[in-house]
């Protein structure tokens, strides 16, 4: 008898955002918010925040709640005027203006 596999809705989209960031390496919305890949804080970031996700079964509130967590000592300055949010459409980290 055949092996059978469970998806999960979590894996499946946790599967569909690592690939979606592979197609995306940069994006600009609207409001100025960028999830730039050349960006090492914000690459780790998005990893640990997809671990997180994946981990605790869901995305933190904000990149706060990876020191919190125990993830990271402290969250890395942002460029000036800017601040660190969580696409949570993306599972990914994003600079956007304070």
């Amino acid at each position: 008898m055949p092996k059978r596999f469970r998806f999960t809705i979590l894996g499946v989209a946790l599967v569909f955002c690592l690939s979606a960031s592979l197609f995306g390496c940069s994006k600009e919305n609207e409001s100025g918010a960028t999830g730039s890949k050349s960006d090492p804080e914000v690459a780790e970031l998005t990893k640990l925040v997809r671990r997180y996700s994946f981990e605790k079964r869901k995305l933190p509130e904000s990149v706060e709640d990876l020191v919190t967590a125990g993830y990271i000592k402290s969250v890395p300055p942002a460029p000036a005027g800017k601040k660190y949010a969580i696409d949570a459409d993306r599972a990914e980290v994003i600079v956007v203006k304070q």
